[in-house]
């Protein structure tokens, strides 16, 4: 009976740990928040396709952007993963982010250093990818509103005066 638990065990770590790719070929696309007047928070999307150059298709994969971990989800399609993840628009400033991509083994390493206080730097993600974000659009300085009210000002000011000038 032992040697079935013990069995057991082991096909099930077995399958659960992620296969390690070698020589990854990626194809990454981007999109950011461009308009902060329709939300509330500026959103950051990464999808990429990945090859292994061992043949390996469900590896599993974490991306670590600017100090934050976040879990890497891979896509109904082989090969196609995504992670995505918000910032206030006050805190998104314009600029790249590089958003670090490891695999198992490698972000173990990264978990551990970071509770030892050691060189995070020192730890080779398996790939990167470069996010340009150029920042999300506050809207019009002047709203429309005041805009439309300060013309509509005008237009009675200028009428006004010309109702004042041919009666005088």
């Amino acid at each position: 009976m032992m040697i079935r638990i013990a069995a057991f065990f082991a096909l099930l770590v077995c399958a659960c740990s992620g296969e390690s790719c070698t020589e990854p070929v990626i194809t990454p696309s981007a999109y950011t928040t461009s308009d902060a007047v329709i939300s509330s928070e500026s959103v950051f999307i990464v999808e990429l396709s990945l090859a292994c150059a061992n043949g390996a298709q469900s590896v599993a994969l974490y991306a670590d952007v600017n100090g934050r971990q976040f879990p890497v989800t891979r896509g109904q399609d082989v090969g196609k993963y995504q992670v995505s993840w918000s910032l206030p628009h006050k805190q998104a400033s314009s600029g790249t982010y590089q958003v670090k991509f490891f695999d198992e083994e490698s972000y173990s390493a990264l978990r551990k250093a970071q509770r030892n206080n050691e060189d995070v730097d020192a730890i080779q993600p398996l790939f990167s990818v470069n996010v340009d974000h150029r920042g999300a659009w506050n809207g019009p300085w002047v709203s429309t509103e005041v805009l439309a009210a300060l013309i509509g000002i005008l237009v009675y000011y200028l009428a006004f005066t010309a109702k004042s000038t041919i009666q005088a």
